[in-house]
């Protein structure tokens, strides 16, 4: 659980991410490689921009980032996972939290149940009491 902006966020690594900067990464050592041992050094000038914004750029945009799953704002939750969902937290009557499931339930007598995934319980408990009285 962190704070960013007032908000409470709960993320996970974001795997994705991490496999296609590997490729970059991968990608960019190939060329480095090229450079020093085949590519004269007159044509190494006009590679260097295209290394710098293909391979090295995007691990300082978007590299270290993870992805958010859970976002508690002011005036709704939001969950990021497969089946997106925004829920204003006027709407929530009630929750309900046990090892695998979130269980909200709704004031218009439905529910809708959102993953734990690998989340600490009580923080998670905590942070859904704050704003669901």
């Amino acid at each position: 659980m962190k704070t960013e902006n007032n908000n409470i966020i709960f993320t996970v690594l974001n795997k994705k991410l991490i496999f296609t900067l590997g490729i970059i990464v991968f990608i960019s050592l190939i060329g480095v490689i090229l450079f020093f041992t085949v590519i004269r050094p007159e044509y190494i000038v006009l590679g260097l921009p295209f290394v710098f914004f293909v391979c090295v750029l995007p691990i300082f945009m978007i590299g270290m980032r993870n992805k958010i799953i859970y976002r508690f704002t002011i005036d709704e939750l939001q969950y990021r996972g497969k089946n997106q969902y925004r829920i204003k937290w006027k709407d929530i009557s009630s929750f309900n939290i046990d090892s695998t499931q979130i269980t909200l339930h709704l004031k218009d007598n439905t529910s809708k149940i959102l993953p734990v995934l690998n989340f600490n319980e009580k923080e998670l408990n905590q942070a859904l009491s704050i704003y669901i009285k």
